[in-house]
């Protein structure tokens, strides 16, 4: 009994995380006036990345003119910022990739941006970073197993490492 009333509590948590999740974004989209053929050039070039980013590349063409990026555009693009500013940081590829959506008032920006994504998706270096980053974390039996011997005050091997890596991959 206490499970079916604790459900519609944390399904009213989720629901308001999202809302405000889809607020936040909804406050950093661009805004201004985008017409549907820039944006088209922008979906092709995003439909081109997500594959990198183990996504399907089947993100909607828009049919018309719009004023302000759609929040799902958004979370999109936002995953592609913040591995392209690690990837920056991490110096595998040109600072000259990096873009923030501030800048993004019309379809000039909108092109500047698709150029950018394009050549990512081509980059044979944030490629492969993007390959060697971590998925998820370590869970059950491998956490416990690396837990224990750092408890024990021995390092993993790099062996070790390597194992946990490729389980995960």
């Amino acid at each position: 009994m206490k499970e079916e009333m604790m459900k519609p509590e944390m399904s009213m948590e989720i629901e308001i995380e999202d809302r405000e999740q889809e607020d936040d974004y909804s406050e950093m989209a661009p805004k201004g006036r985008f017409s549907a053929k820039a944006l088209n050039n922008l979906v092709m070039a995003t439909n081109r990345l997500l594959p990198l980013f183990e996504q399907t590349p089947d993100y909607p063409k828009f049919s018309q003119d719009i004023t302000e990026f759609p929040s799902d555009f958004m979370k999109v693009l936002s995953m592609f910022k913040g591995a392209v500013d690690d990837a920056v940081a991490n110096n595998v590829v040109d600072e000259q990739y990096a873009f923030d959506m501030e800048g993004i008032t019309g379809d000039g920006n909108v092109q500047v941006l698709a150029g950018k994504i394009n050549k990512l998706a081509t980059d044979k270096a944030f490629k492969r970073y993007l390959q060697q980053q971590p998925t998820e974390e370590p869970q059950g039996e491998e956490m416990a197993s690396a837990g224990e011997e750092m408890m024990n005050g021995e390092a993993p091997s790099s062996e070790q490492i390597d194992d946990l890596f490729m389980k995960r991959m």
